[in-house]
């Protein structure tokens, strides 16, 4: 206990790193030598101002406050939302991992305002539904304070929930009216009557500028069609902006000291370039070997014209040894591959952006043998796990260390929510899982799957430790909110767990759909003739959960797990240990 204890002190100091502000104004950016000074914050001119908006500031309140919606050109019109959705299936109602022309479209569901202005909805396919999203940025010089008033056009619904629901936002709803005050940035989503059908995500952040360092250039890409070669950036110490419009693009490679800004209303359109008789293995946009790169701005990413699944080739984002690297305001849709992957990388972080996809292996955000890294304040839904930790690195030496995700915010469809997950070339020590949230975990199809997980079962040589799960929301769950499982089907496979750490997990809704669902599941499964040593799983830690308004105590928590364990495994329920901080004063 005193380990883990350590370890959660030594990753407060990564987490303090990746944290951003909840509610502060954006500031300026530094003057950009022979470019013009960003726009950053400026008192309007007094013509300029709105008497609705802009108040004195002597008494504390914003003088300006300015939302400026995100929107897209080219957006194709569907007006039936289910044959939309049924695109995605085959015949047997199975998802497939196809080529579609189009990810996303204009919502027929919702119609937004957002402080006084028309915010447009769009609407992507999910693992189990249609979600819907929309963006908007404020130029404020103060906090926030807006008024949301979303329509559901169908108002076939009872009642209104934001989730997450830490976030303390109460809505009104009634004749299809939805109404909501916003005071801080980040991901809201509006679902109905405990169900994620038309559902939306509203993104509120800050407004963004182009920020070129002393002595670099700024190089501007204009809206068209890319071929590879094209976009195989080169020059350091450049600042790639591309402006507004719609983009056909294959695959981005960013040099090391540079950065890529996307203005806001940048949509690519991502297509797959053969390399004469071989599939294209490029990644959409990928970097290696590189320090000091950021990828910011705003813009949506489009994958559905590239094949997914077992036959699929490209990439999506792909990042390999970089060290110092930010991305920051990317919406992607319809991924074909793992989303967001950055193997044996230091120092990097990414936050505000928001991920849809339902094919197979669309993982969200994973980091692979990272070192003081992670991830704050995105919205994830894909067709597989959502945010994770993984070993694929071929480097010897390679590990996991010191990583965080905090304030996320996940849906999953297909997978696992937040996790240590599977592939494990190398060891892991100290992983940060902390105020998160899960609005509704709908995979049932698996003993392994869970909300908050660790799973092992690719190397026997393996140890995964001091991993902490700490104040996590899930609003409603067909899985187990905990899930601690290993594998070991050959003599090669299974690996160690050790040191698991839940605390403050809180469940409203748990709701059985296939498999039976628990706060707890241990899994061990050991395959014919496998040593049961191959598989070591040992101090699992449960603080403070709540389970649908009961505490899980050392008194009742086997009520509420399920321990299942092959003949031959070495684990035992003495591994848990149930409410023993000395906070709370209990011992299992």
């Amino acid at each position: 206990m005193k380990k883990i204890g350590k370890w959660i002190a030594a990753l407060l100091s990564v987490a303090l790193m990746l944290a951003l502000p909840a509610c502060k104004p954006p500031q300026p950016s530094a003057p950009n030598g022979d470019e013009p000074d960003p726009p950053g914050i400026v008192t309007p001119p007094d013509g300029d101002k709105d008497p609705d908006t802009d108040k004195d500031p002597d008494d504390g309140k914003p003088t300006y406050c300015r939302v400026l919606p995100v929107s897209y050109s080219e957006v194709e019109a569907q007006a039936d939302m289910v044959a939309f959705f049924n695109q995605t299936k085959q015949a047997n109602g199975a998802s497939h991992d196809g080529r579609l022309d189009y990810g996303f479209v204009d919502s027929v569901w919702h119609t937004l305002r957002v402080g006084g202005v028309d915010v447009p909805v769009y609407s992507a396919r999910c693992g189990t539904n249609v979600h819907s999203f929309a963006w908007v940025d404020v130029d404020t010089d103060g906090d926030l304070a807006l008024d949301v008033e979303l329509t559901l056009t169908t108002a076939d619904k009872a009642r209104v929930v934001v989730l997450p629901e830490k976030s303390g936002v109460q809505a009104t709803y009634a004749g299809g009216k939805v109404k909501a005050k916003l005071t801080a940035y980040g991901s809201y989503s509006f679902a109905f009557d405990e169900s994620a059908d038309k559902a939306v995500t509203l993104y509120v952040a800050p407004k963004t500028a182009v920020d070129v360092p002393q002595g670099w250039k700024r190089q501007t890409v204009e809206p068209g069609k890319y071929t590879r070669e094209q976009t195989e950036f080169t020059q350091t110490k450049t600042v790639y902006v591309f402006k507004k419009g719609v983009y056909d693009i294959t695959s981005i490679s960013i040099p090391t000291e540079s950065t890529v800004y996307f203005e806001s209303g940048v949509s690519l359109r991502i297509y797959e370039q053969p390399v004469g008789d071989k599939p294209d293995y490029f990644a959409a946009v990928r970097a290696s070997n590189v320090k000091n790169v950021k990828i910011v701005g705003r813009a949506l990413l489009d994958f559905s014209k590239c094949m997914g699944g077992m036959e699929k080739t490209k990439g999506v984002y792909d990042f390999y040894n970089a060290t110092d690297m930010q991305v920051e305001g990317l919406i992607s849709v319809n991924s074909n591959s793992w989303t967001m992957c950055f193997t044996d990388c230091e120092n990097v972080r990414v936050s505000r952006c928001m991920f849809f996809s339902y094919r197979t292996f669309s993982d969200g955000i994973m980091l692979s043998d990272c070192r003081d890294s992670g991830a704050t304040d995105c919205f994830v839904r894909t067709g597989d796990d959502a945010i994770e930790v993984k070993s694929t690195s071929s480097r010897n030496g390679a590990m996991t260390r010191n990583i965080v995700y905090e304030n996320n915010c996940v849906w999953t469809d297909k997978g696992i929510g937040y996790g240590a997950i599977y592939e494990a070339a190398h060891d892991m020590d100290g992983v940060l899982f902390r105020n998160n949230s899960i609005g509704f975990a709908q995979a049932a199809w698996s003993e392994h799957l869970g909300c908050c997980t660790v799973q092992m079962g690719s190397n026997r040589d393996a140890t995964w430790e001091n991993i902490v799960f700490e104040n996590i929301e899930i609003y409603k769950t067909n899985c187990a909110a905990m899930s601690v499982y290993d594998k070991a089907a050959t003599a090669s496979e299974g690996g160690t767990i050790r040191n698991v750490y839940f605390k403050n997990i809180a469940v409203k809704y748990a709701e059985q759909s296939n498999l039976p669902v628990y706060a707890l599941r241990v899994t061990v499964r050991l395959g014919g003739g496998v040593d049961g040593d191959n598989c070591s799983v040992r101090n699992l830690y449960i603080d403070g959960v709540d389970y649908q308004g009961t505490a899980v105590t050392a008194a009742n928590y086997k009520t509420y797990s399920q321990i299942a364990v092959d003949e031959g495994a070495t684990f035992s329920d003495r591994y848990i240990r149930v409410n023993t901080d000395p906070d709370r004063g209990e011992s299992a």
